[in-house]
């Protein structure tokens, strides 16, 4: 039996070659992000007053400034003394407020006035503000004004450094953040190119396309979240649409998730709660766009749509592995228990980071502007493992399950006169499919007139009857896991996973070769009865008992058409 096929695992070979990469550059970048030796910290020696009342503290780490609102200005003013350096520059961090920053009353930098004006959300950014090389004994003040209701918390640590070199040290200090960003991003890309493979070729699948997803948006977070967009592009308004958009559809794509993995009635809940994910996001986008709303108006709303379905989706992960617990086939090393798994670590990461966020915020007296993400960045990429890992898993198991099923298809016995399946395979493999608790449809056919044509014609032409029937059947249900004999003028067909919804689409089909089939023959004509049931039908029943489900529903079908028949000889006479 052959488990491995290496063949279709180029991809996830390419994927650990690409994290050995990212882990060997993550230990070599302090050659690439060294920063000069010009680096000061300017957060002591300050004159702090809000809203002209005066701080005793002349420290920005412990100035305990408390929520800053619409309206609230906070000064910052203080000598500058000789750092020897040629062209300084400074960097400060501000959070929905505007900036404006006075040498002697010079006015050197200003940000977010026009973004105020235009009533448009102030975006966060990590200001860039050289101080010329006319700066030794002038007077620095910094006038941050906040632009809405809570806009931030607390005084943000300033840095005074080489304009060479403060850009070096800004990305030395989020090198991880980076570098996990950037695999993160690269991962979620690589693998929603590779998904059209999966959905073309294997039934629809759509779970690589949405681990590329969630692997894309929690890179492009935490990127944002850091400021990395506007650092790449000069675009704090692109930083701000990347974080809020990112933020608000991670909960969507995990829900798309679900729904690639579901069956049923899952499937329609997941489906739902998707659609009304991506309808949400639209309205918010399409009131922030046209209609000039703040986008962090509907952050309430979103927040509390994301919290109802981490609750259902908890439930459902609960009252999934208790079913499967008492399931004597249970296995905890399974595709969707290691997924659960992840998510669940996740969520509890990211519970502890908005803790962390809102006591830092509301309680700390260093504010909002030192909060990290740590915890998140580290649940992110468990949960990008956890589903890397998943889908291998998932892979791997399918293989087995193919080469299961090649195996039983090779020990079983073949109807000589059809070349179909008889009987034994196929209650074998009824017997797998009982086993494997799969889901599936089962087709019963009975061939109309077998009796007939071989008392009229003889045995020979029934034969030419069965064979030519067989032939019809296995062209009609190519991709059928089993087409059988189960004897006489009884056939079954058999259909697995997404093959089995479009069961009355292929009956069509069936027909429709039938009707093609009976121009070209002139000794007789091909006619059957059909009927067919689907697994969920007998809930904890065995695949015997599905089949015969379809099986009365079959006799139903031959009886009505006996019925009519009689009813036109009668009219007939």
């Amino acid at each position: 039996m052959k488990f491995w096929d290496y063949s279709r695992y180029d991809k996830l070979a390419a994927i650990l070659l690409l994290i050995i990469s990212v882990i060997a550059i993550f230990f070599i970048s302090d050659t690439f992000f060294k920063p000069g030796s010009g680096i000061y910290s300017l957060n002591d020696g300050w004159e702090i007053s809000l809203n002209g009342v005066p701080y005793s503290s002349d420290s920005l780490l412990d100035a305990g400034l408390g929520l800053i609102d619409e309206g609230d200005v906070v000064i910052l003013s203080r000598k500058l003394p000789d750092f020897k350096l040629e062209n300084p520059c400074l960097i400060m961090y501000s959070i929905h407020a505007l900036v404006d920053v006075y040498l002697d009353n010079e006015l050197i930098y200003s940000f977010g006035h026009d973004y105020y004006e235009n009533d448009r959300t102030v975006p966060k950014r990590y200001n860039y503000i050289a101080l010329g090389q006319d700066y030794l004994g002038k007077e620095l003040r910094i006038a941050i004004s906040g632009t809405r209701t809570r806009s931030f918390s607390g005084a943000s640590p300033i840095t005074v450094g080489e304009r060479r070199d403060i850009l070096t040290y800004h990305i030395s200090g989020m090198r991880s953040n980076i570098i996990i960003g950037d695999f993160l991003m690269i991962l979620g890309l690589a693998l929603m190119i590779l998904s059209p493979y999966m959905v073309i070729y294997h039934s629809n699948d759509l779970r690589l396309f949405f681990s590329g997803l969630i692997s894309l948006l929690l890179g492009l977070f935490i990127y944002s979240f850091y400021g990395l967009i506007d650092l790449l592009c000069n675009n704090p308004s692109l930083n701000t649409i990347c974080e809020y958009s990112s933020m608000y559809n991670i909960p969507t794509a995990i829900i798309g998730y679900f729904m690639s993995i579901s069956t049923d009635k899952l499937k329609k809940i997941f489906r739902a709660l998707f659609v009304a994910n991506v309808l949400v996001f639209l309205s918010v986008f399409f009131f922030t766009v046209i209609a000039s709303r703040r986008i962090f108006e509907f952050t309430p709303m979103l927040q509390g749509l994301a919290l109802f379905e981490a609750i259902v989706c908890t439930v459902i992960i609960i009252r999934a592995a208790a079913k499967l617990f008492k399931d004597p086939d249970f296995r905890l090393i399974s595709s969707d228990n290691v997924f659960s798994a992840g998510l669940i670590i996740f969520t509890l990461l990211s519970v502890v980071d908005i803790f962390r966020y809102n006591y830092t915020k509301y309680f700390s007296k260093q504010g909002e502007s030192s909060t990290t993400i740590a915890f998140f960045t580290a649940g992110a990429v468990l949960l990008v493992c956890s589903l890397l890992i998943s889908y291998l898993l998932y892979i791997i198991y399918n293989s087995n399950l193919q080469s299961m099923q090649s195996k039983i298809s090779s020990l079983a016995y073949t109807d000589p006169l059809t070349g179909l399946a008889n009987r034994a395979r196929c209650e074998q493999v009824m017997d797998l499919l009982t086993k494997e608790r799969a889901q599936y449809t089962i087709i019963s056919l009975d061939l109309n007139k077998l009796k007939h044509v071989n008392d009229t014609l003889g045995h020979h032409e029934g034969d030419r009857l069965l064979s030519g029937f067989a032939t019809i059947l296995s062209d009609c249900f190519l991709d059928a896991n089993l087409v059988g004999r189960m004897g006489g003028d009884e056939f079954i067909v058999i259909l697995t996973e997404e093959r089995a919804l479009s069961t009355t689409k292929r009956i069509h089909e069936l027909y429709s070769m039938i009707s093609d089939w009976n121009h070209k023959e002139q000794v007789f004509q091909y006619s059957a009865s059909y009927g067919y049931a689907y697994s969920y039908e007998v809930p904890s029943g065995s695949a015997q008992e599905v089949y015969m489900l379809a099986d009365s529903r079959m006799y139903e079908m031959k009886r009505e058409h006996q019925s009519d028949k009689r009813k036109e000889v009668i009219k007939n006479a």
